[in-house]
């Protein structure tokens, strides 16, 4: 079959040539396609493709030919049918194959070799050892052919690894198969194979690639062959100089790192690890001029973590054996003179090889930590700790062109690499704080002594190991009087380092400032430096936009952290600059009116002016003697930030009540005035002097600009509030503030008759009104009452449970003291959340959503629902139990009772929350402890329709007594059958016993002893009875 003949039939070569091109006919391809895969199938195919191959030309043919035996092989069903004759004749065509491939001339294509080892693997899978016993004698005996032989030989070693040993579901990973070709070559000849690896590498100065290949294949095969094979003097004596070898130092370093990995237990390992003597190789390696390579690193980092996994299983041995006990300080010995190659490959320039030695170091570093009771054990690696925190400080050191603007993939790589070099070094600062800190100390200090010199990536790395140092620590060593911390920051405080002129610096400067803000409570004298970073050209006045963004937040979290501890004095320059910066903000820089000064340049037209801001800071700045460039004109994310911060330090009342009155009137009369113009602007529709033709589109977008503009002043309004709580109580100056408050909140109120139809700007009154319960109090009520109906006229789903929230706060704060208008908010509330639950409801009936039962997979309309009707329960229980059950039996909310109560009743039965059934049982018990024998009909409503809810809710197909929530509730069911029975007595016992339980199948003793249970049992009697009968069922 092997024979060359006069080669396969043109037609057949020609249908496999046409089926491999796609620029071929589609029509030919697919009829050239059909044709083969009708021979593939073909009892005999395989062998017509067997003898095709050997003697066809094309590459293409060649591997069609091999893929189709190679399928027939692969498909267990039809080999295992193959008499033995034609096994053993594909089996001598395969040898056949191999024996004639010699010196060059005989080389094949790398996808013909590949796919032929492939074929010889599948073969040798299914045979080796019954049927083939003597598969890989004929293959070593190939082997004095030439080169290409050895290339096949490695090939199918190779291949072998892939399909047998591999343990991957993608491979068709047999147990059996590979234990049973592993034990045939284990028995018959692995010491021939390693014979025959060790005399290719021996060809290391006439074919160097063979030799690579080789060292490749060995590393492939050491995790399951005996070491010895492969670990003795001979094979070192050869690996030795391949590491100092550029081309060869690859495939040493995988081979080592195999050997150094091999699986044993720990004693065993640390004598073999003794014997290989493989420190002094990899140091004299290391020393020898070739570069480190990640193959070379990951021997290393390999190596020191087995000394690692030594020294901690010998460490923990139970019971402790001599044996154990004189090998840890071996490990520990062995491990230390190996860490000083590993912090050489660490400290590479090459991230990917320094990368490597991190998955020992945080294991290393881990181990440290158990030593941390024993100060001695721990002192013996303060060597290793100090060089390593040196290593780490300069490998985290930014590259002197990092674009911090648009960082490229290997940019991202570093920041990756320099987020996991913190961690480790928050770990060593965790095992050993002094000699981190010493380490952050020296390189602080001597930064700062040159800092008119230091590069920027210096000065950075240091003011970031100081900030990294901090994160993590015990707060009393960050607060400690004296301590390292306060000494540092004394020290940069007094520097200049914040006004270096680089965005990574200043960045750094204000984060540490955040951080260590303890120091400045404790310290306040530094106090008005720090503040003064963020105010002048280094913060808010900083040219750089991402410097002043950061600046303005993390003056919003400083000013929140040390706020409560500082004087007026520290923070009246803070709120001078704040006023003047605001002030100076122009309607001209926002994207609504560019897109308007864009639209009347169009047409030809002067825009008309914008309206005078409400005051000008000019004066009030020349007033307090500030020299400041012309402030900058904030983006709304920076301009928000400063008007909490100025909140905040308007309502801490650091200055008079008349005084922080007079400053809240003028800040909100900023955003106000814009938003009255936005209105009238809005109200008016094309803007004046503008063509009426406007595009739909054009007009889209003047709405959506502006839309966003009113958004943005109704925060600042919100964000400006958060420094206020409870100005409605009558204390001194607390008019104005009230005044100033209600005014603003009026004028959003008012905005929306232009605004309502944007869900931007409701969802920003939502904030404001929410934020209004803590500030004006119950004055609010009388702007909520004609608020609501506006903001929910347009509300969806997400909204409307914002709204619900806000009725549900005031009634928390105030409880019954708001009976009146809550009563009147609760009629337009609860008529459109039922409107949207019928809506929900039919979205989900006419989806694929309602066939999916309550534990199944949740659709968004199933999410909205069950969100809108969990904020609403929680409603309806602040209301029961705030005293305003009244609110639900008002008059005029008579239609509503009846739907509230079923969308109860329906919480109690369904899942899959049975927290929140809970929450449905307490209301309802809380309205039968209210109602009963009150609010006529109720007595009869609680037999017929409540009652029965304490048996539907347990038989529903997600209550599973396994579930922790089940058993409570189940209490709660039983709590409401008590608090019904302490309301009507025998009339609930007769009905349980004659009609209800009757009605749901229960025998007579059941219903007698369950109604005995009710009548003299307490709660958790009941709800244990329930529970053994669910079991019982």
């Amino acid at each position: 079959m092997a024979g060359i003949g006069a080669g396969p039939p043109p037609e057949f070569v020609q249908a496999i040539l046409v089926s491999f091109d796609p620029q071929s006919n589609p029509t030919l391809r697919g009829q050239a396609s059909s044709s083969l895969e009708a021979l593939r199938q073909s009892d005999d195919g395989w062998a017509f493709c067997m003898q095709a191959f050997g003697s066809a030309v094309e590459e293409q043919v060649k591997f069609w030919c091999l893929q189709t035996v190679i399928h027939m092989v692969t498909k267990k069903s039809r080999y295992a049918q193959l008499p033995a004759e034609q096994r053993c004749s594909l089996q001598r065509a395969l040898v056949a194959w191999l024996q004639a491939r010699g010196g060059a001339e005989t080389d094949e294509p790398a996808s013909v070799k590949n796919k032929f080892a492939q074929l010889f693997v599948a073969v040798l899978k299914a045979d080796f050892p019954l049927a083939w016993p003597d598969a890989f004698s004929q293959l070593l005996c190939t082997l004095g052919n030439g080169l290409v032989a050895i290339d096949m030989f490695l090939r199918v070693l190779n291949e072998l690894h892939e399909q047998v040993v591999v343990h991957e579901e993608s491979n068709g990973y047999d147990s059996e198969t590979a234990t049973r070709v592993k034990d045939g070559m284990r028995d018959r000849c692995l010491a021939q194979v390693a014979d025959a690896w060790y005399s290719i590498l021996q060809l290391h100065s006439t074919a160097p690639a063979l030799c690579a290949a080789c060292l490749h294949t060995v590393h492939l095969h050491v995790a399951w062959i005996p070491i010895e094979l492969v670990a003795n003097p001979r094979w070192f004596g050869t690996l030795r100089p391949f590491l100092h070898h550029g081309a060869l130092h690859d495939g040493a370093s995988l081979v080592l790192k195999e050997i150094v990995e091999k699986r044993m237990d720990a004693a065993n390992k640390m004598e073999h690890l003794t014997e290989l003597r493989i420190v002094p190789m990899l140091t004299e390696a290391a020393g020898s001029g070739v570069q480190t390579s990640p193959r070379f690193g990951a021997l290393v980092a390999a190596l020191c973590l087995e000394l690692l996994d030594c020294w901690d299983r010998l460490a923990g041995a139970a019971p402790p054996s001599a044996r154990a006990a004189m090998l840890v300080p071996r490990a520990v010995e062995m491990l230390q003179q190996t860490l000083p190659l590993l912090l050489q490959t660490l400290a590479c320039d090459d991230m990917e090889t320094s990368h490597t030695t991190l998955a020992f170091l945080h294991s290393y570093v881990g181990r440290l930590r158990k030593l941390l009771p024993s100060q001695r054990d721990l002192a013996a690696h303060e060597g290793q700790l100090q060089a390593l925190l040196l290593v780490l400080g300069q490998r985290c050191v930014y590259p002197d062109d990092f674009d911090f603007e648009s960082p490229d993939e290997a940019e991202e790589a570093f920041l990756a690499y320099r987020r996991e070099l913190s961690t480790l070094f928050k770990g060593v600062a965790r095992v050993h704080a002094t000699l981190a800190q010493e380490m952050c100390r020296s390189t602080l200090l001597r930064t700062l002594e040159r800092l008119g010199e230091v590069p920027w990536t210096h000065l950075e790395v240091a003011l970031w190991l100081l900030y990294t140092l901090g994160e993590g620590l015990p707060e009393s060593m960050l607060r400690q009087k004296g301590g390292f911390f306060e000494q540092l920051m004394a020290t940069l405080t007094a520097s200049s380092a914040s006004a270096y002129p680089h965005r990574a610096v200043q960045l750094m400067s204000f984060e540490l400032n955040v951080r260590y803000y303890r120091f400045f409570l404790a310290n306040p004298e530094h106090l008005p430096a720090a503040l003064a970073t963020f105010l002048d050209g280094r913060g808010i006045y900083n040219g750089d936009r991402e410097v002043r963004a950061r600046a303005c937040y993390l003056l919003l979290r400083f000013v929140k952290q040390t706020l409560k501890d500082a004087s007026a004095a520290a923070y009246s320059e803070v709120a001078r600059t704040l006023h003047v910066v605001l002030a100076h903000q122009r309607t001209e820089h926002s994207p609504y009116t560019q897109l308007l000064e864009q639209l009347y340049a169009a047409e030809g037209r002067v825009p008309p002016p914008a309206p005078a801001p409400p005051f000008f800071g000019d004066a009030h700045a020349r007033a307090s003697g500030l020299q400041l460039p012309e402030p900058p004109q904030l983006s709304a994310p920076e301009a928000l930030n400063l008007f909490e911060a100025y909140g905040l330090l308007l309502g801490a009342r650091l200055a008079p009540a008349d005084q922080v009155g007079e400053q809240l009137q003028r800040l909100l009369a900023l955003p106000m005035a814009h938003l009255q113009a936005l209105t009238q602007g809005a109200a008016q529709g094309v803007p004046p002097g503008l063509s009426t033709s406007l595009s739909a589109e054009m007009v889209r977008q003047l709405r959506c600009a502006r839309e966003v503009e009113a958004a943005h002043h109704i925060s600042a309004v919100a964000l400006t509030s958060k420094g206020f709580v409870d100005v409605g109580v009558n204390d001194e100056g607390s008019h104005m503030l009230r005044d100033a408050f209600s005014r603003a909140t009026q004028a959003v109120i008012a905005s929306m008759s232009v605004f309502g139809e944007s869900a931007e700007v409701r969802a920003k009154c939502s904030m404001l009104l929410h934020r209004m319960i803590e500030t004006l109090g119950v004055e609010l009520l009388g702007v909520l009452s004609s608020a609501l109906p506006q903001l929910l006229g347009a509300a969806d789903a997400r909204e409307l449970v914002e709204l619900v929230t806000l009725v549900n706060q005031l009634v928390l704060k105030f409880k019954s003291s708001i009976l009146a208008p809550v009563t009147v908010l609760f009629c337009p509330l609860s008529t459109t959340v039922f409107a949207h639950l019928g809506a929900l409801d039919a979205a989900i009936a006419s989806s694929s959503s309602a066939s999916v039962g309550a534990t199944g997979p949740a659709s968004e309309p199933v999410r909205e629902r069950r969100n809108l009707l969990r904020c609403f329960y929680s409603l309806l229980h602040s209301l029961v139990h705030s005293d305003l059950a009244d609110v639900l039996a008002a008059p005029q909310n008579s239609a509503h009772a009846a739907p509230s109560l079923r969308a109860l009743l329906a919480g109690c039965i369904e899942g899959p929350d049975m927290q929140l059934q809970r929450q449905c049982f307490a209301i309802t018990q809380r309205l039968v402890e209210l109602w009963v024998g009150t609010v006529p009909g109720f007595d009869t409503y609680v037999l017929h329709e409540v009652l029965p809810v304490c048996f539907q809710a347990p038989a529903q197909p997600h209550f599973m007594l396994k579930d922790a929530a089940a058993l409570p509730l189940l209490e709660a069911s039983a709590q409401l059958q008590k608090a019904i029975l302490a309301k009507l007595g025998n009339e609930l016992l007769s009905y349980l016993r004659d009609r209800l339980l009757p009605s749901l199948g229960c025998e007579a003793t059941f219903c007698t002893e369950y109604v005995r249970r009710v009548a003299e049992g307490d709660v958790h009697q009941l709800r244990d009875f329930i529970r053994d009968a669910l079991v019982r069922r």
